[in-house]
């Protein structure tokens, strides 16, 4: 079943549910209010009797003709289906309405007795043909004797007035459930739209791959709004890395190329007739290529372990520790050049320590390779607000301006022969970049060419 058919019937039952509980608690205030109506009639009545006899009166002297004359003209029109009857402690009636005729109130015992014992009690009795009667007794204390008079009404109207209210409540309730289950669907329908062009849109990608295409969702930023703007997001990022994946492909398959050609020329070169020299300059040659082809696949492997790498081994690192280390590991590589640290602040990030000395370590090996003996090369870190810096900057050959946006992509180099013959693989600042975002963190660079660079890593606290 469709989820916009399970959402509808479940609005519906949940409504269904709502109605027939209001329609009880409704039932209930009319019929209580009713019934109120005809026990007040009663009283008004049992009131009107009580006050045509007088209590001083001899029992044995009671005339029941009189006490019939006595009581109260019943109007038929303004209070239909109204009995008086009164009986002796015997249970004999002495006196009744006209409208009973000669006919009698049924006989409750216990009605009687309580009545009897000076009690106002109501009850409501059924005849045989299914009619109900509502029925007050009270005593009436004449002389030394206790009467009891019984005032009755036909509860008819009442249960008329009753059954036409469930029928309407019921016909209204199936109405609203019908007009609920059209609407309540239509409205879903159009409430899912999103979610089946999310739907139409993958099985497209799926039929004819193209991750360009993207489900432009235009409505409220509901529920819906925020899916169909996570599908197109996620679908952005997945074209994005597949785009990365075949531009590393092609470009790794480029880097490996050239040495293995070079290795494989100076193999077959082997092959001949050569000098002593020339085979030991094939040799080299060979160990060259070799040692940057191993190079290049080391990087290559510390990035797919940075990429699987488990956020939950993260701990507490200071960054001032992870630079005195790198500073002394880097500074006999840096020779003569200025090499120092110029803000030096105790800061803590959350992180993989590992990670980031070897962050801090491309950084360096970058900054030394492209620089001469005169420059300068420093590192900084510091915090600021809510987020740790930490800065590698020199005074070497910098970087044009074309280059800057893709410094940060893997293979590339700005200078391809310079990068080639200084052993670098063009993949130290794609790890660099890598590992600061696997920290919540992000990578600028900045520079002029001829006037050095300034690489910031800023990461959160």
């Amino acid at each position: 079943m469709p989820i916009r058919w399970r959402l509808s019937l479940r609005f519906t039952l949940l409504l269904c549910g709502i109605l027939a509980i209001t329609a009880v608690i409704q039932h209930f205030l009319l019929e209580r209010y009713l019934s109120s109506q005809v026990d007040d009639t009663l009283r008004v009545y049992s009131a009107r009797v009580h006050g045509t006899i007088d209590p001083e009166d001899d029992a044995d002297g009671l005339d029941p003709g009189v006490i019939h004359s006595n009581l109260p003209e019943i109007d038929r029109f303004s209070s239909p289906g109204i009995y008086i009857q009164i009986r002796d402690a015997g249970a004999a009636v002495i006196a009744r309405s006209d409208s009973l005729a000669e006919k009698e109130l049924p006989l409750s015992s216990s009605l009687m007795t309580r009545g009897l014992e000076g009690s106002v009690v109501f009850d409501t009795v059924a005849l045989d043909e299914g009619t109900r009667l509502r029925i007050m007794a009270s005593p009436i204390f004449v002389d030394s004797e206790v009467l009891l008079l019984e005032v009755a009404q036909s509860l008819g109207h009442v249960d008329a007035a009753l059954g036409q209210a469930r029928w309407a409540f019921l016909v209204s309730i199936l109405v609203a459930l019908l007009l609920a289950a059209l609407l309540g669907e239509s409205t879903v329908r159009g409430a899912l739209a999103p979610v089946r062009r999310i739907t139409e849109t993958a099985r497209s990608i799926r039929a004819n791959p193209d991750l360009s295409r993207r489900v432009d969702y235009q409505g409220p930023p509901d529920e819906i709004g925020q899916l169909a703007g996570t599908f197109d997001d996620m679908l952005e990022q997945l074209e994005d890395a597949f785009q990365s994946q075949k531009h590393f492909v092609t470009d790794a398959s480029h880097e490996l190329r050239s040495p293995l050609a070079i290795i494989r020329g100076n193999l077959d070169l082997l092959g001949l007739d050569q000098t002593d020299e020339e085979r030991r300059e094939s040799l080299d040659a060979i160990d060259a290529e070799t040692a940057r082809m191993t190079a290049i696949i080391n990087d290559l492997l510390l990035l797919a372990d940075v990429d699987s790498e488990n956020p939950e081994t993260a701990r507490q690192v200071s960054l001032k520790e992870v630079v005195s280390e790198e500073y002394r590991r880097a500074r006999p590589m840096a020779g003569k050049r200025n090499f120092g640290i110029t803000r030096f602040e105790d800061v803590f990030v959350t992180g993989n320590q590992l990670r980031l000395r070897q962050l801090l370590a491309n950084l360096l090996d970058n900054a030394i390779r492209y620089t001469s003996e005169e420059d300068t090369v420093t590192i900084s870190v510091y915090r600021d607000r809510d987020r740790a810096y930490l800065e590698v900057a020199d005074t070497g050959i910098g970087i044009d301006a074309e280059h800057l946006p893709h410094v940060l992509d893997r293979f590339y180099r700005a200078d391809k022969a310079r990068s080639r013959l200084s052993g670098g693989t063009g993949l130290g600042l794609a790890i660099v970049k890598r590992i600061a975002e696997q920290h919540g963190g992000r990578v600028t660079v900045t520079s002029q060419a001829g006037n050095g660079t300034r690489v910031t890593v800023s990461l959160p606290l």
